[in-house]
């Protein structure tokens, strides 16, 4: 992610021509950016999505931990060792750690149906 994406505002409105007036979309007219809206009429609002994350680390970890038997998953597999505790202790303490349980059953599931949910980044 770069420091840009890192600093920017979830939300942001795009201010179309002269806040104080009525506007013509047809004309060429001033473009601001504000943390809200002045006028509702006048302002587009964008959102920053969200992109959930994993260290390439992990994902590395998970590849080697989780050789599931031919009748199961790999989020199958993974489920078990975190209950039965036999994932790594580095694996496990990033497992317990926030939402990481979801988010890696996530990356698991996207994986498992060819679509990337969780997007693998390099390690801080």
């Amino acid at each position: 992610m770069s420091e840009l994406e890192k600093t920017a505002p979830n939300e942001i409105y795009l201010i179309v021509g002269d806040t104080g007036t009525d506007c013509n979309f047809n004309e060429l007219v001033e473009v601001t950016w504000a943390d809200e809206p002045i006028y509702e009429e006048t302002a587009i609002k964008y959102v920053k999505s969200s992109q959930l994350t994993i260290p390439k680390s992990i994902a590395d970890m998970l590849y080697e931990e989780l050789n599931p038997l031919k009748r199961e998953s790999m989020i199958e597999t993974f489920v078990l060792g975190v209950n039965y505790l036999v994932l790594s202790d580095e694996l496990m303490k990033f497992v317990i750690t926030g939402d990481n349980y979801h988010i890696i059953c996530a990356y698991l599931a996207g994986k498992a149906l060819g679509v990337d949910l969780v997007k693998v980044v390099e390690n801080d």
